[in-house]
Order: C-alpha cells, then sequence, then structure tokens
C-alpha cells in the first residue's frame, strides 16, 4: 500500500485496515461500512475495521481520502514502481475499451503518472462542461404557470378562479419562456454540486465555481436513473453527450451520507473479469483488419440458447478464412501451478460441443516465464475436441501495456493452431 497526501493506491483483493496513524482511519471505515451495506459488498467485504476489496478495480472518495484500486497478475510486490505499473496499465485499458476518453486532455498537463483516476475523470467532465458553456449553453422554450399582474399567455381559469377571487388584478396564466432551465443543463448542474462536495483539488474547485455561475438560472432536481434513459441527442443536443455520459457517471456512483452528507462516498469501479475480457477482444479484432491474416472474423459476448431461458456466452469467438472457428475465453486470475478449475474445463468441453469447433482456449495473464507454454488438455475419446490452458504477457519489455498484444496473441497462441488442422470446419 503506498500513500500521497490523501492518496492511496491498493491492488485488488487487498485487505485495507483502519490506522489512525495512517492515511486510513475509522471516519473513512465507517463512512466505507455504510456504503457497502448499502451496495450488498458488491466492490468490497466489510471486515473488524477493515476492508478487502475483490475483483473490482477502480477508485473511491471517502471524505477527504482517495483510494485508487489497481490490478494486479505478477508477483513483483507491493513497491511504488509496481503501483505506478499498474496505474499506467489500468488508464491505458479504460482508454482502449472506451471507458475514458483521453484524447482531449494533454499528457503534460494531467502527468498521468500522478493523477488518480478521480482525477481523469473529474478534468474530463469539467472540460467537456467548460466547452459547452463556450459555446452557449442549450436553450429551450418551456411552459411555467404563474399567478402575474399582467396578461400574457393565456388564463387557467380553475386555478385563476380558486387563487384570484379576491384579488381581480392579478391573472394565473400558462405562458411560454426561452432559458437554459432544460434536463441537459440540470444534469449538469446536479454534477457539478456533487463535485463541489468532492472535489480537493484547488484547480478543479476554482473551475467548479467558475462554471456555477453559469448555472444561476437553472434549477436544481433530484437526477435518477429514470433521467438517462429517456434523453435522445440530435444534432443540435450532440455536443452534450460525453458530458452527460461523464455526469451520469458522477451523479450514479455518488452516495451522500446519511447524516447532513458527512460521509460522502464515490466509486467508479470496473469488474476487472469484464474490463480484461474485452481489452482482449479489442485487441484481436485489429487482425481483422489485416488481409494477409487467416482472421476473418472476431466476435464478443455471443450468447445462444442452451435450455429453456438459459444460455451459453463465449468470450471471445474467432473464424477464420477456411472456417475454422475458435473460442477464447478470459479468465483474470492467477493460476496455482498453471492448473485450470474442473469448472473452467467443463465450460470449455461444452463450448466445443455448443459452438462445433475443435478447440478452446483458456487465456490468462502471463505472470512468470514458467507459465508462457500452452497446456493442452485432450480425451481420447474426444480426439477431435480439446482445450488448451494459454497466458499471454500485456506487457512489452519496457513496461507498458504491449501495443501489439493482438498480433503476440494470434503468433504465439493461434498461428500454429490455425495452421495445424482444416479438415474440421465449421458446420452453419
Amino acid at each position: 500500500m503506498s500513500s500521497s497526501k490523501n492518496i492511496l493506491q491498493v491492488f485488488e483483493h487487498h485487505t485495507l485496515k483502519v490506522d489512525e496513524n495512517s492515511t486510513f482511519k475509522i471516519v473513512h471505515f465507517n463512512a466505507l461500512e455504510k456504503y457497502g451495506y448499502k451496495t450488498k459488498e458488491k466492490f468490497f467485504s466489510v471486515g473488524n475495521k477493515r476492508i478487502k476489496f475483490n475483483n473490482y478495480v477502480g477508485v473511491i472518495q471517502v471524505k477527504n481520502l482517495t483510494i485508487e484500486i489497481l490490478p494486479k497478475a505478477d508477483n513483483n510486490g507491493q513497491d511504488k514502481a509496481s503501483k505506478d505499473k499498474w496505474h499506467n496499465a489500468l488508464i491505458t485499458m479504460l482508454k482502449e475499451c472506451k471507458l475514458i476518453k483521453l484524447n482531449t486532455i494533454s499528457n503534460a498537463k494531467l502527468k498521468l503518472k500522478s493523477a488518480t483516476i478521480l482525477d481523469l475523470y473529474y478534468d474530463l467532465f469539467l472540460s467537456e462542461t467548460e466547452t459547452i458553456f463556450k459555446h452557449g449553453l442549450r436553450k429551450n422554450y418551456r411552459s411555467i404557470e404563474e399567478n402575474l399582474n399582467k396578461l400574457k399567455g393565456k388564463i387557467l381559469f380553475t386555478n385563476h378562479i380558486r387563487k384570484n377571487a379576491f384579488h381581480k388584478e392579478r391573472f394565473f396564466i400558462e405562458h411560454k419562456i426561452f432559458d437554459a432551465d432544460n434536463k441537459l443543463n440540470q444534469i449538469l448542474l446536479k454534477a457539478l454540486l456533487v463535485l463541489k462536495t468532492l472535489a480537493h483539488n484547488p484547480n478543479h474547485n476554482i473551475r467548479i465555481n467558475k462554471l456555477l455561475l453559469n448555472f444561476e438560472d437553472v434549477s436544481e432536481e433530484n437526477i435518477t436513473e429514470k433521467w438517462f434513459e429517456k434523453i435522445k441527442f440530435d444534432r443540435n443536443t450532440e455536443r452534450y453527450r460525453q458530458a452527460i455520459t461523464l455526469a451520469k457517471l458522477i451523479i450514479l456512483r455518488y452516495s451522500p451520507g446519511l447524516k447532513g452528507g458527512n460521509e460522502n462516498v464515490l466509486a467508479i469501479m470496473f469488474d476487472m473479469n469484464m474490463l480484461y475480457e474485452n481489452y482482449i477482444y479489442r485487441k484481436l479484432k485489429t487482425l481483422q483488419n489485416d488481409s494477409a491474416n487467416p482472421i476473418i472474423k472476431v466476435m464478443n459476448q455471443n450468447r445462444t440458447p442452451f435450455w429453456e431461458t438459459r444460455g451459453l456466452r463465449a468470450d471471445i469467438i474467432v473464424e477464420t478464412k477456411d472456417k475454422k472457428r475458435l473460442v477464447i475465453d478470459t479468465k483474470w486470475k492467477v493460476l496455482k501451478d498453471n492448473k485450470p478449475s474442473d469448472a473452467d474445463l467443463k465450460q470449455m468441453f461444452v463450448y466445443n460441443l455448443h459452438y462445433d469447433t475443435d478447440l478452446s482456449i483458456l487465456l490468462y495473464p502471463k505472470t512468470t516465464l514458467e507459465s508462457a507454454d500452452k497446456k493442452p488438455f485432450r480425451d481420447e475419446k474426444f480426439k477431435t475436441l480439446n482445450c488448451q490452458v494459454a497466458f499471454t504477457d500485456i506487457f512489452n519489455d519496457k513496461g507498458e501495456l504491449e501495443k501489439y498484444l493482438g498480433e503476440r496473441i494470434y503468433n504465439e497462441l493461434l498461428k500454429e493452431e490455425i495452421k495445424t488442422d482444416t479438415k474440421n470446419v465449421y458446420r452453419a
């Protein structure tokens, strides 16, 4: 565990214990305990003055403390170099999987090696909102009801008679006004107000307060998930899309304290199993663009009916020009003795049968040099069906995520298999 000011960096599956002499204190634990029970311990489990993280990675802000939960699939200890390596890897994976948009922010400006994931999301939201304001907040006509001393619009007679029986000089009317008080701007305002209670970066606070001055005529509403379901973007509101996406993340992941807002928690967390799967899929997908490559199609999230309402979903399916089909199931875990569980092997056997393929691959991140070899599992009774346990190193020699990981997986794990047996073709 490392800390800098009010920032803690821990790895997934790490246990964080209360220590009044360190950064993580009882006030932070109490807030996380309530949040954990409220979310049914989705991101971490609660113990006796301790928090144990699970397979979710990302960032949690609790009171004045930012906790960054990093992925880890190696045995390189808990030092700062290891944390920097996985911090940068996580940001890159989020960017590659379109879960964070970094092209609008320069690396020099943010100094990514020291910026937390939360800093990135805050900065992105503020930058997007500033761009919207620069081009003018979206305005609409809307109807309002008022009791005025002058007549404009139309009289609402029922309310007019009830309210103005003794005030003949007044008119209860409905009329239209043209202003910025609409749902899109109300969402941005709510996100800004959430950040105002959470942000501890002086630069962010200055930007938040400056932006809030421009939302004085926008009403504060209780924003729920249903608000976002009803939003439809068109050519006039498309410029709001990225800011609204970030605002949704900030608002819906925010849990205000039960007593006066003193224990606010914001959690932006990602299932590492899903992130790894999505990352591998996107890297393999790049192989489709190479005309010299035998891979013509890479598919993910391929769910097919299995029994009644139940289905099977292979992580990744690869098809080749000669109609050969391979199934890849990603597993973000460290294997003991490089041996998969019985459940995983049985799952791959079913994939072989169900997807009509002769090879399925359990793909794990490589943790040691010894785990580079493929481990085939075969049965004499089913000679054309086999499963392999394989490992891939997602890093290059510089300790950065391998840019051409798709090609590495193809050359190390798929190339030989694709050329070996072309007799068992896919039958549509």
